[in-house]
């Protein structure tokens, strides 16, 4: 990716997700981790599961990221953005 990436970025893509909790994804700061946690998700890979579930479709996944944790346009293109590339990475 370029410079102009957030060093939360790139740690959330340079490295396994392992047990990541979701507020590490670019995008999520504690109040959407906590809207997503309320829902019973509070893992990166089970955030990863949904983005899979929806065939990698960003679009699709930054509907499911605004109605579901309650995210702006500009928040969930930033998760969808770091879940896409660590899928470019890793998968």
């Amino acid at each position: 990716m370029s410079s102009t990436t957030s060093q939360k970025f790139r740690d959330f893509t340079g490295e396994p997700l392992k047990d990541k909790h979701i507020n590490e994804i670019p995008g999520l700061g504690p109040k959407l981790a906590s809207n997503l946690e309320e829902s019973g998700i509070s893992k990166a890979y089970e955030l990863l599961g949904i983005y899979l579930t929806l065939l990698k479709n960003k679009d699709y996944f930054e509907l499911w990221i605004r109605d579901n944790a309650g995210a702006n346009r500009h928040q969930a293109k930033q998760c969808a953005d770091a879940i896409d590339s660590f899928c470019s990475q890793f998968l």
